[in-house]
């Protein structure tokens, strides 16, 4: 199968020859540092030091093209070569064509990207989410086609994404090629990847050093002064934070501290997403004898951070890591509360093998559990509904929730 892989790889490189210009691209993908509502980071990696630096781009319909430096990075211990191009001042809600090193020919469509809306007042907003994506490549690559049919404003995945644990730098490299192949939608327009991190980004996979032992993740993807837990703000609509559940920061102390400041701050967002790897509420890793509420990093989740979601209310928390579809009674106090409980939306099964769930009625904390591929698809509106939705590996809908308000009622103070 591999010579297969090969030549679609080719194939998809030739076909996107001013992307590429005369570099052979190994990856090709769209983040954000800030703002992701006037800016844009474009990223390209390959094996080329000589390699371009010059990005190109344009408002959809411009005749001239402006030009942008990205910066080059060694990701070591590799010989990737990471280019990061930052665009800032973009228009919202708008599309810009862009390419690599030269402008392309008059007859050749460039590939295109999209800022997100100000506000949802013109359209809503889109987004997927899962985690645990690649176990081998071409289960992977079926998911992600079925999230790129989805068209969705971006995706979001919640750690353990090639599988290389901070060594095995040809499981980053196929990652890479298979999501450059698969994330282009029909009209042209790449999506961007908002990306958080889980253990299998590290050597050890837990209380790992930065950025020594998770060396691909922190060089290949956008942190926030080399942590991993950080926020990103759409307008006022929207927060997701992303959370490092220990594998190279402790849930308690700073990154608990920084929390409590992030969500006092985004008090006024309209929705909020709490993105993490171990899960608070989970589905099957367990200590021996024990249920899966009993693990330290559970335990720690809900003494630390709960509380504070509690405090300021929440959308839903999108945990990962135990490799099954979940979603959770609404849960608030430790216990079941329908009325006013926050939602745990999991379990981190992209593309990998999934596990064995409870039995039915075993697991107090779960709404439902199955031991299948997913994603979730969400969609938000102006007026502060949501729909959420769970897809399998098909494309077919097995599950949908209804946000009938962003966020949980804030829990007053006693």
């Amino acid at each position: 199968m591999r010579w297969r892989d090969m030549l679609r790889t080719v194939c998809w490189l030739l076909c996107c020859a001013p992307l590429s210009a005369a570099q052979d691209l190994v990856g090709l993908y769209l983040e954000w540092e800030r703002d992701p509502t006037t800016t844009m980071v474009v990223n390209w990696v390959d094996l080329y030091p000589e390699s371009s630096n010059t990005l190109l781009w344009r408002k959809e319909g411009a005749s001239e093209w402006s030009t942008a430096t990205a910066a080059h990075s060694v990701v070591a211990p590799s010989s990737l070569q990471r280019r990061q191009a930052h665009l800032t001042g973009l228009e919202a809600d708008t599309r810009y064509e862009f390419a690599i090193g030269k402008a392309p020919d008059a007859k050749t469509q460039p590939l295109v990207f999209r800022t997100m809306p100000k506000d949802l007042s013109t359209r809503g907003l889109r987004f997927v989410n899962g985690g645990d994506t690649m176990a081998t490549r071409e289960r992977f690559e079926a998911m992600n086609r079925c999230s790129t049919a989805l068209d969705p404003d971006f995706v979001l995945f919640g750690g353990d994404l090639a599988y290389e644990d901070g060594v095995k730098v040809s499981r980053v490299v196929a990652w890479l090629e298979a999501w450059t192949r698969t994330s282009v939608a029909k009209d042209r327009r790449v999506i961007p990847l908002v990306v958080g991190i889980g253990n299998h980004e590290v050597r050890g996979h837990f209380q790992g050093k930065v950025p020594h032992d998770a060396p691909y993740y922190y060089g290949l993807h956008v942190h926030e002064n080399w942590r991993a837990y950080r926020a990103l703000d759409f307008g006022s609509y929207l927060s997701l934070v992303l959370l490092d559940t220990n594998h190279t920061a402790p849930i308690e102390g700073e990154q608990t501290a920084w929390l409590a400041s992030a969500m006092e701050q985004r008090a006024n967002q309209q929705f909020l997403f709490p993105v993490y790897h171990y899960p608070a509420y989970g589905t099957t890793k367990a200590p021996k004898d024990l249920g899966p509420l009993d693990a330290p990093l559970s335990i720690a989740i809900r003494k630390h951070w709960v509380p504070l979601w509690e405090q300021h209310g929440i959308s839903a928390a999108f945990e990962h890591d135990h490799h099954n579809w979940k979603r959770s009674h609404r849960i608030r106090a430790g216990q079941r509360d329908d009325a006013n409980g926050l939602l745990y939306l999991g379990d981190g099964s992209w593309g990998v093998l999934p596990r064995k769930v409870p039995e039915n009625g075993t697991a107090w904390w779960l709404a439902k559990a199955e031991a299948k591929n997913h994603l979730w698809c969400v969609d938000l509106r102006a007026n502060g509904t949501a729909t959420i939705r769970a897809l399998d590996v098909e494309g077919q809908v097995f599950d949908t929730v209804e946000l009938a308000t962003a966020r949980t009622q804030p829990k007053r103070s006693e």
